[in-house]
């Protein structure tokens, strides 16, 4: 609801949502439910009292007095179901699939025993139409994450329809909410996810880019919602291994790339589970880990040292007849300049306690480091930071069955995630040159000459979180799911530059916290939420409608008067809720086809790091406006989506067309304030900017799909795209970057940044599953906007220009082999097959990532040449990457 909710009505709703929460009798986000009705195969009329169990399992059920039955709670997945009754032979149905949020349908017919013992074994058939689809989710299953070529659940997220690099249906990057077994894995700084879950521990990925239920939260665009295998009741593992390395044409764009190094980009991964010896059977476990090195594909060269320039040392290089002062030359030896290592784990254990009911402990944990490509360092890539992340979860889980119609789950999680950039892990390393040696060393379409970076970040969000849901088949028709769920965090960072001067007597030194150089703090903010959902499937329609209540406190104060910064009295903020209903409906047109109309209200926080970004609210004259105030008085930002869908099966092939429409409110952006005259105030009738809830936007699209299933050794699937994002603002800094520039900001709807008006995604498979496959993905899309300028200044509307389109083609092939009475499997993944350029930056005044027009005009005044600076290469794509490895199961 977009309008202020007033107490009383939130009281309201607040009562009757936790009240619904504790008497009802949901982990809906893990688990799917098989249902249907068994027949007599000779009279077609429904059996009461067939037992339909799990096969291997005591899970199971009976029909009622319709011949009807369910189970519920089950994992994704494949199942075998058996049917069984007094004088009728045991049906089995193999390969029974189970999807998150999903009922499978399996209808079961029995025939009459005529042998005793007689078992009949059919094989379940996938629904091409999902009858009680009620809004545009792709669920992509562990085989199929495995016959793609990915290296991460992020690259399957990104070939998804409506997806563009991270913005979903046309919000902002942050917009989507990540999970992992039901828990959240965003870091609230930030809004980003946390961890990068191994590929081989993933049982299912969903994917929801329109409208979602009222179970999930935090959340305008999307979720993307991972299980994560389980360990079975025998002993199953993996070891494999790939390397690879860059190959491409391209060797005048890319330094180094002319030279083969099959191990500058590797990973080694592997996985075990089954039972925990001495334990009955009643304990499983499943642990999984992954090396990952990628050197990159921009390359620098230490032609310079990061060091300071001292009096009476350094030499003249003569560079074309021009005489360049350089501190300290170095050996010229290529440095990799946007490099990558990652190790991440994983041991989940679940035990059956009493019954149904089980335990479960999940435990994940992930390692980083690398550094990101700077132009500037080209000569002197030693100079700059490195990137270090160190992120791990613990969840625990405790599943209770309430007979074969209810079951609750309780959660409880603890999330970390550090965050630490600095060139020197000491602030007071005596190698830090002087502070100011990046401005002496640098000059006109020149690289660095020396110096170095000389910041240094370390931040850290701690998260609490503990949830209760619970689900309950009320009647045929009604399966409610209600949960209550409050989470707890805490943000730490540590920010400055470190100083090394004349005031710190040249020696490096850390900055006075609380001062414009250093910014510390630690907040407590929490977040609780609610939800009632009832998904009512009756024989002409499924309807999933549910209402959320969220609550926000930023346990923090702001400023009385934003015009006195310095003198301003505080106030506490304020508390935060937002009520929001979903409902989606599908109907059944036949067998063969649905429609499905879906409408919602979705409710997120910023990123916190704006609610407390500079919290002492010093102005600092040196920065200006581009040191904004944070505001934790920010209010929740809202989104109302509608979408429209129908599905369709025809000879084998599923189509669909979905059309949406999104309307945005209180997107972060940004103000200026001047501080007011005649207070005692040191910087009177000087501008800064906070902070606030202004920005607005508007998407709409239609989707266009067509898959064929994989059968006869064919697959095929082509999606595409049409979407119009506009808003006022692409940037929550736009006013502050505008008013720098002395430009007016917008006061109506442009294309913003992501806006890819055509986008065509492509995935054809072809093979003998078991044996071998062959899987390419390609993608072709309209170019992004930009705004054209000259000489930096801007000479066109926002976003009135448009980049080239892009295009890209990756294959991942496999043949399965048997060596030694083990399943081996070798095979490639290769990323841009046709080394295709995109250009992914742009220069403004001509809108290609080369030429520049400032080519005409100056001279480069460093050891480089005025080529060498405005040929950028990573303006451009990755080039082809080849990589070969193998995978041995057992």
């Amino acid at each position: 609801m977009t309008q202020t909710l007033s107490w009383a009505a939130v009281r309201v709703a607040a009562g009757f949502l936790l009240a619904a929460s504790v008497v009802l009798p949901s982990s809906g986000q893990t688990t799917g439910k098989i249902a249907g009705t068994v027949t007599d195969a000779g009279t077609g009329q429904t059996l009461p009292g067939v037992n339909v169990l799990i096969a291997g399992t005591t899970q199971g059920t009976s029909t009622d007095t319709d011949g009807y039955y369910y189970i519920l709670n089950l994992k994704p997945g494949t199942y075998s179901i058996q049917a069984s009754f007094i004088g009728f032979s045991l049906v089995t149905v193999q390969e029974v699939r189970v999807q998150v949020d999903k009922t499978t349908v399996l209808d079961i017919a029995l025939s009459e025993q005529i042998i005793e013992g007689e078992e009949i074994v059919v094989v379940a058939t996938r629904a091409a139409v999902e009858r009680d689809l009620t809004s545009s989710i792709t669920s992509v299953s562990s085989d199929q994450l495995e016959s793609l070529p990915v290296q991460s659940f992020s690259d399957v997220v990104n070939q998804q329809a409506g997806v563009v690099d991270g913005h979903f249906r046309g919000g902002r990057v942050g917009e989507v909410s990540y999970m992992v077994d039901g828990i959240p894995i965003n870091d609230v700084y930030d809004q980003t996810f946390a961890f990068e879950v191994e590929l081989n521990a993933i049982q299912e990925v969903q994917i929801i880019s329109g409208t979602f239920n009222a179970e999930f939260g935090q959340a305008q665009s999307g979720v993307v919602n991972i299980v994560t295998k389980d360990g079975s009741q025998e002993y199953k593992g993996s070891v494999g291994a790939y390397v690879g390395d860059y190959i491409t044409g391209r060797s005048d764009r890319f330094q180094r790339l002319d030279q083969l190094s099959p191990t500058d980009s590797y990973e080694m991964q592997g996985s075990l589970g089954g039972p925990v010896p001495g334990l009955r059977g009643r304990t499983t476990f499943f642990a999984s880990g992954r090396l990952l090195s990628n050197e990159g594909f921009l390359y620098g060269q230490r032609v310079v040292q990061p060091v300071s320039p001292v009096s009476g040392q350094g030499q003249t290089v003569d560079v074309d007849g021009r005489q360049v002062f350089v501190p300290a030359l170095g050996d010229s030896s290529y440095a990799p300049m946007n490099w990558g290592d990652q190790a991440t784990g994983q041991l989940k254990i679940t035990t059956r306690l009493f019954g149904n009911d089980r335990l479960t402990a999940n435990v994940l944990v992930q390692r980083d480091k690398g550094q990101g490509y700077d132009h500037l360092f080209r000569y002197n890539p030693d100079g700059r930071p490195t990137t270090y992340g160190d992120s791990w979860s613990t969840t625990m889980t405790y599943t209770h069955v309430f007979g074969t119609s209810s079951f609750m789950d309780v959660k409880g999680a603890f999330f970390r995630n550090s965050v630490a950039s600095y060139l020197y892990e000491d602030p007071l390393d005596t190698r830090y040159p002087l502070d100011n040696a990046l401005r002496q060393l640098a000059g006109n379409f020149s690289f660095y000459r020396g110096g170095a970076n000389m910041s240094h970040f370390e931040r850290e969000t701690e998260t609490w979180v503990g949830r209760v849901d619970f689900t309950s088949q009320i009647s045929r028709q009604h399966l409610v799911k209600t949960g209550i769920e409050y989470k707890a965090h805490q943000l730490f960072l540590d920010d400055f530059e470190v100083k090394n001067n004349a005031s710190t007597g040249f020696a490096p030194a850390v900055p006075l916290a609380g001062t414009p150089d250093h910014v510390l703090y630690t907040k407590h903010p929490v977040e609780a939420s609610a939800f009632l959902q009832d998904k009512m499937e009756f024989d002409f329609m499924v309807v999933n409608a549910g209402i959320r209540l969220d609550y926000f406190d930023p346990k923090s104060e702001v400023l009385e008067d934003y015009g006195r910064p310095k003198t301003s009295s505080r106030i506490p903020t304020q508390v935060k809720w937002q009520l929001s209903p979903r409902i989606g409906l599908a109907y059944p047109l036949s067998e063969r086809g649905v429609v499905h109309v879906a409408y919602g209200h979705f409710f997120q926080m910023p990123p916190f790091e704006f609610l407390f970004t500079n919290p002492d609210y010093i102005y600092d004259p040196e920065e200006g406006l581009n040191r904004a105030f944070g505001m934790p008085d920010l209010k929740p930002q809202r989104t109302v989506a509608y979408e429209i869908g129908l599905q369709q099966e025809v000879s084998g092939l599923v189509l669909e067309a979905t059309s949406y429409f999104k309307d945005i409110r209180n997107l972060l952006g940004s103000r200026i304030e001047v501080i007011k005259p005649g207070f005692d105030e040191a910087f009177q009738l000087e501008k800064y900017g906070r902070f606030i809830n202004r920005d607005y936007g508007q998407v709409k699209g239609f989707i266009l799909t067509a898959e064929r299933l994989m059968a006869d050794g064919f697959g095929l699937k082509v999606d595409y795209t049409f979407q119009v994002a506009q808003g006022n603002a692409s940037d929550p800094r736009s006013v502050l970057l505008d008013e720098a520039a002395g430009i007016e900001s917008e006061k109506q709807l442009v294309p913003l940044d992501w806006d890819r008006r055509h986008q065509l995604n492509i995935t054809l498979t072809i093979g003998d599953p078991g044996n071998w496959l062959a899987t390419f993905t390609g993608q072709a899309g309209s170019g992004l906007p930009y705004t054209p300028s000259l000489a930096d200044e801007r000479i066109g509307l926002e976003n009135s220009g448009r980049r080239r389109g892009t295009s890209n083609l990756d294959l991942y092939a496999m043949k399965n082999l048997s060596l030694s009475g083990f399943d081996v499997s070798v095979f490639t993944r290769i990323f841009n097959v046709l080394d295709t350029q995109n250009e992914q930056q742009i220069y403004s005044d001509t809108g290609r990532a080369f030429p520049n027009l400032r080519f005409l005009s100056g001279e480069a005044q460093g050891l480089n040449t005025k080529d060498e600076f405005l040929r950028r290469p990573d303006f451009y794509s990755a080039p082809r990457q080849i990589t070969v490895g193998i995978t041995t199961r057992f």
